[in-house]
């Protein structure tokens, strides 16, 4: 049984163990107002966070999850503070325990998702997911502003001309006193 692909919204917390039991796919999105922390990282989201989630037992015999997530996001280029959309993927297994020990016994092909109690904070745990995933550093790759403005280290005005380097007064200073 699995809840139907398109816009249904994946439930907000789920009891692990019982999706495990029943071997459970669930395929859905995640609404971009829950997203609190991933709406911090990033200038804006656009459209939905789409996740594939399947439950169930390894061959040790440990409850995981295995699944994929993606969505696309605005971040600040860093070379002209702009916006560069950037496309998140991410596949992962989780293997879920409910002790920080249970997660250290995991097999290192496991990352550790301890459940709480009786529910699982679902979109907490793929929210860490997202985040884990975003670039560390944005930028435009050809087409960026800050190329064109600032080529090869020469800045240049508004007008397309050429500006007088600042420090060519300091390079010919040192020039002269090496000669010294």
């Amino acid at each position: 049984m699995s809840i139907p692909p398109s816009t249904a919204a994946l439930p907000k917390s789920v009891d692990a163990r019982k999706l495990v039991q029943r071997e459970q796919h669930l395929v859905g999105i995640l609404p971009q107002e829950s997203l609190e922390r991933l709406c911090a990282a990033v200038e804006s989201i656009d459209g939905n966070v789409r996740a594939d989630l399947e439950f169930g037992r390894d061959l040790q015999r440990h409850q995981v999850v295995s699944g994929k997530l993606n969505c696309s996001v605005q971040l600040q280029c860093q070379r002209c503070l702009q916006p560069v959309a950037e496309e998140v993927r991410a596949e992962f297994r989780w293997g879920i325990v409910w002790s920080e020990e249970q997660g250290n016994a995991l097999p290192r092909d496991l990352d550790p998702v301890i459940q709480d109690g009786d529910e699982l904070n679902l979109y907490q745990v793929l929210e860490d997911e997202i985040l884990l995933n975003l670039p560390m550093v944005a930028y435009h790759e050809e087409e960026c502003i800050a190329r064109d403005r600032f080529h090869c280290g020469e800045e240049t005005d508004e007008a397309g001309e050429q500006r007088e380097n600042p420090f060519k007064v300091l390079e010919q200073l040192k020039g002269s006193s090496n000669k010294s």
